[in-house]
């Protein structure tokens, strides 16, 4: 009997260890929710201190987002900043620059990324925006390990992912074992180019303080023989608070007396380099005026191709926003195997007469190689009441050359079967307002009028047919969302009147649309979208055109519209039925199926499954079956299409992700 007590005695023991360490971990994953605090309009003073060291640099360097003064400039750069943080939430915080200085030329943004890393959400699904499964958070227990271990009064609970993952983390944390709040952390990571290293402590004393007290980061990028190495520290509990009418004022005398705690040798070195340098200059420029004239242009020109061929163009002041995305960046490009490469540029800008009245100008400009067609849309909008959504806007845009199988069977019985008929361009204008009655109800009214003209006028002419069909229609869309975690539903009506404008089409559509986004368990979506649309009356058989079910002409990334489009469709039957009926299901997760493979599966970040049905006049159904994943350098789908059960092509979608979260 003794003997069989020893032999299950060590068995007791490590079950009821293994049970406490269970509890432990479970503490520290339900800290927030039993431990919330309203924290809203709490003010904190934070300062940080940064230092970028280049090992290797080449030419390369100039063509990735914001890394520009690198590039061309010193190998070291220190920076100081001194901020107001606001919360709006436990996790929703504002950062007001206040005070900066440093030795960055003009202090632009340099690797604005990194500095997420200084301000995790340890207790959110995800530790950084769209990043970084937080081994925090319980719904994401299944991809990490845990282990706990004592150490005087604190726990330490060590984790460690099962699979070697870029969404994944390593490293461990000192908890409080009676609430499971976390004390100190320290873990490693890589994404997007990036190996990250983040050591922090929180402030004992704040319990209600979801943020650091101290935190240190050192940050690696490499990427084609280039090696950047960065190491910020911030501290998040500064004493001296400023009015909140300073604006990131450029003055190192008055950081001098903010900072909390002198400055590193290695930073103290760079300031003196720059100094002795700016001293230099000084002397020359009364010597050698126009060399140094010379000079300055030069660096001027350099600035403007750095700043607009490369890198994001922001420019703000009291009233006027504007934006432009870079002229030479891949991310705005795009392949698919039915329309080939294609391009565009994105530029927005906005004035603001007061914060409830604001007018902005976004248009897109694209380029489709393959079509060798370019394409515009111009939007102006007047918002009026941004509580309601309430906005006017003014669209001017173009769409993909079309053709009508009817318009082209009558121009065969003219011309014959050798001569093609050519095709039709469109352009449009639209109006519109919108204002939401209620929080589960929005109404937009307005009219479109569409000019389709033929690309060979005198040939249709001589086929005696008509070389332009105008049409004129109000419309008027209604959203409902009923439920606050349901569908979103649209029904839209559009009635073409003949005469206004020289309209020579006359009809009237109808189209319903239902649009659901179910959010599951560690950043898992399903997509379900459902929709149909006809026409009731039409007083030609020529074009046909809906407003839920076109083609886009335009590269979208994974984030966009590749859930609810068909990428395997041919153009040409989007007009050419008087009805459609389709549906979309898609399934994004990370760590789905090729996450899980070795070497392969260490860069791939989301997957997703795709399903798609349609049903269209005088064809079979038609459904598309896909798979998709993306990663830090592109994201790519791939695609099969059936006519009814009977396969009928195979194709793909490619789009560059490379520095999207730049």
């Amino acid at each position: 009997m003794m003997l069989g007590m020893m032999v299950f005695m060590p068995s007791i023991c490590y079950a009821r260890s293994r049970t406490a360490d269970s509890v432990l971990i479970s503490r520290m994953w339900d800290y927030y929710d039993h431990c919330t605090y309203n924290i809203e309009g709490v003010e904190k003073n934070l300062y940080t201190v940064y230092h970028f060291s280049t090992k290797r640099r080449n030419a390369l360097l100039y063509l990735i987002p914001t890394m520009y003064s690198i590039a061309r400039g010193d190998k070291d750069y220190v920076g100081e900043s001194y901020s107001k943080l606001t919360y709006h939430s436990a996790h929703d915080y504002s950062i007001h620059r206040q005070v900066i200085c440093g030795t960055i030329p003009r202090n632009r943004n340099v690797m604005p990324v990194i500095f997420e890393l200084i301000t995790p959400n340890l207790y959110g699904v995800q530790l950084y925006p769209n990043r970084i499964l937080s081994p925090f958070h319980r719904t994401n227990r299944f991809f990490y390990k845990y282990r706990v271990r004592r150490k005087g009064g604190d726990v330490i609970i060590s984790f460690r992912p099962r699979s070697s993952n870029t969404q994944l983390i390593e490293g461990q944390v000192t908890i409080d074992p009676r609430t499971g709040r976390i004390l100190t952390f320290n873990w490693e990571g890589e994404f997007d180019m990036i190996d990250f290293k983040i050591d922090a402590r929180m402030d004992r004393r704040d319990h209600h303080n979801p943020l650091p007290d101290q935190s240190t980061t050192e940050a690696t990028f490499k990427f084609l023989g280039n090696n950047i190495k960065s190491t910020i520290t911030s501290f998040y509990n500064c004493q001296k608070t400023l009015p909140d009418s300073i604006d990131s004022v450029d003055d190192p005398a008055w950081m001098k007396k903010l900072r909390p705690k002198p400055l590193g040798k290695e930073e103290k070195k760079i300031y003196a380099s720059r100094q002795q340098q700016e001293q230099t200059e000084e002397q020359n420029d009364t010597t050698r005026k126009t060399n140094d004239r010379l000079k300055e242009v030069k660096d001027v020109a350099w600035d403007f191709i750095g700043d607009n061929l490369i890198s994001s163009r922001h420019t703000e002041t009291e009233n006027i926003t504007l934006n432009m995305s870079p002229l030479l960046n891949p991310l705005y490009m795009g392949y698919s195997h039915s329309k080939g490469i294609s391009y565009k540029l994105d530029i927005g800008a906005r004035y603001a007469w007061n914060t409830h009245r604001y007018l902005t100008l976004n248009p897109q400009f694209g380029y489709n190689f393959k079509g060798q067609q370019f394409y515009y849309t111009i939007p102006l909008r007047m918002t009026y009441n941004p509580k309601r959504n309430g906005f006017a806007e003014f669209t001017w845009g173009n769409g993909n050359r079309t053709s009508h199988a009817a318009l082209g069977e009558a121009f065969q019985k003219v011309m014959g079967d050798t001569i093609a008929m050519p095709d039709f361009k469109d352009e449009y204008f639209q109006l519109i307002n919108n204002v939401a009655a209620y929080d589960w109800l929005e109404v937009t009214t307005g009219m479109v009028y569409h000019r389709r003209r033929s690309s060979d006028k005198a040939l249709m002419q001589q086929a005696g047919l008509a070389d332009k069909f105008l049409s004129f229609a109000p419309s008027l869309t209604v959203r409902l969302s009923p439920w606050q975690k349901g569908p979103t539903l649209t029904a839209n009506y559009e009635r073409g009147i003949k005469g206004v404008l020289q309209s020579n089409l006359a009809y009237e559509r109808w189209e319903f649309d239902a649009v659901y986004k179910h959010q599951n368990k560690s950043v898992r979506i399903l997509n379900l979208r459902l929709g149909t649309g006809f026409y009731t009356q039409r007083s030609t058989d020529y074009f046909v055109d809906f407003t839920n079910f076109r083609d886009n002409n335009l590269p979208t990334g994974w984030e966009d519209d590749w859930t609810g489009q068909f990428q395997l469709l041919d153009s040409r039957w989007y007009n050419e039925s008087n009805y459609y009926v389709r549906s979309h299901v898609s399934y994004d997760s990370p760590l789905l199926m090729l996450s899980w493979l070795p070497w392969v599966g260490r860069i791939v970040e989301t997957e997703r499954i795709y399903i798609s049905a349609l049903s269209i006049e005088h064809t079979r159904p038609y459904f598309e079956l896909g798979y998709g994943f993306q990663n830090r350098f592109f994201s790519t789908g791939i695609f099969a299409s059936f006519l009814n059960t009977h396969f009928q092509s195979f194709g793909c979608k490619f789009t560059i992700e490379l520095f999207r979260r730049w």
